[in-house]
């Protein structure tokens, strides 16, 4: 149990310090296999029989003025397990100078394995202090070999897949808008997949008739921001009105929706007031 913890003789300097308005910039925190009489602590310069040196997770200050500071430790190259008695914080002032900021001493002792006996070993522990004033304590951290926990909570979330939910179409062009209240025309991305369903209703008729020069693709609806979209123009075959066919092409950069190709035999211009049904799939650009 790490029963005695202590801010030192030299952590107090520092603290005078922080409440004149400086910052204390906690540097290292190290695990020894040595132990003092506990009312020694408060004078101790270094931790005793230092074996190795964790890796700083960061500090956080909690709504009633708590300080956290985490600390992994990780048997990776240590050669010989040992009994880890002494946890110290090493801290900067603004002078650059580096003190024995805090100690903390376990009676019993944690063993910590070698990394042969034990691969892949490795011990989390955080200080809780407390302090009746303002003061401004910052870490430097050494990611290598490892991360911290914050950016390793911040990666994580960017793994997640993204599920925007369903998002309704509100940019319509041409005089396209929602077939009906019940056919709301609603786009969703999962991960990688981006499913639009609805249908589309079209006050005017559509030019998508074609001419003896191309098959024109006429804009009615553009995705809503946010929506991840493909490597590069899609085209998808849907149901139109009655036996008519059509397709709709996702265009890869300006986000608009369009429709083409319209008739049963030939490409006709889309009759106003047509029925178009949406309901197609694509996968997100890398």
């Amino acid at each position: 149990m790490w029963d005695n913890t202590i801010i030192t003789d030299k952590g107090i300097e520092l603290l005078k310090n922080a409440l004149n308005g400086g910052t204390i910039n906690v540097t290292a925190i190290k695990a020894g296999a040595g132990k003092v009489d506990v009312s020694a602590l408060k004078s101790q310069t270094a931790v005793s029989e230092i074996k190795q040196s964790g890796t700083i997770q960061g500090v956080t200050t909690a709504s009633d003025g708590t300080i956290k500071i985490g600390v992994l430790f990780s048997n990776t190259g240590l050669t010989a397990g040992y009994l880890m008695t002494q946890l110290g914080i090493y801290a900067k002032d603004a002078s650059g100078t580096e003190v024995l900021f805090a100690i903390s001493q376990n009676s019993t002792g944690k063993e910590v394995p070698s990394e042969t006996s034990m691969p892949a070993w490795s011990l989390v522990h955080d200080f809780y202090i407390k302090l009746s004033n303002d003061v401004s304590i910052t870490t430097t951290i050494d990611p290598e070999g490892y991360v911290t926990f914050g950016t390793l909570q911040e990666e994580l979330e960017k793994q997640q897949p993204i599920d925007t939910g369903w998002l309704k179409v509100t940019n319509f062009f041409n005089g396209c808008t929602h077939y009906g209240p019940n056919s709301n025309v609603q786009v969703r991305q999962c991960g990688k997949f981006v499913y639009i369903v609805g249908a589309v209703g079209n006050k005017k008729e559509l030019a998508t008739k074609q001419t003896s020069n191309e098959i024109p693709d006429v804009a009615m609806f553009k995705l809503p921001d946010g929506i991840g979209l493909p490597r590069t123009n899609v085209r998808f075959a849907q149901q139109g009105s009655g036996s008519n066919r059509f397709s709709v092409v996702v265009d890869a950069s300006t986000r608009i929706v369009s429709i083409g190709r319209y008739g049963t035999t030939s490409c006709i211009n889309v009759p106003a007031d047509s029925w178009l049904n949406v309901c197609l799939t694509y996968i997100v650009a890398d």
